[in-house]
């Protein structure tokens, strides 16, 4: 499901999980869906959110490390 685009908490609902951390054990996530989920978030952000400084600083290419360290302890 994940693979196929369906969200976490698509995936939680399904599986009829109260927390999605209980939902986040079955999911494996290879490094090209990290990075797919990584641009989806980036573009989300920046479509939704007002530009300042501190916005600026989550997308910043020097942040892609902090943001994959936080995808890899999902």
């Amino acid at each position: 499901m994940l693979a196929a685009g369906c969200s976490v908490t698509d995936i939680k609902n399904y599986l009829g999980h109260e927390d999605v951390q209980s939902s986040m054990v079955y999911l494996q996530m290879d490094l090209q869906q990290r990075r797919k989920i990584q641009q989806r978030f980036t573009e989300y952000t920046q479509s939704v959110l007002s530009r300042n400084a501190e916005i600026e600083a989550l997308i910043d290419k020097k942040e892609e490390d902090d943001i994959m360290t936080w995808l890899d302890s999902l």
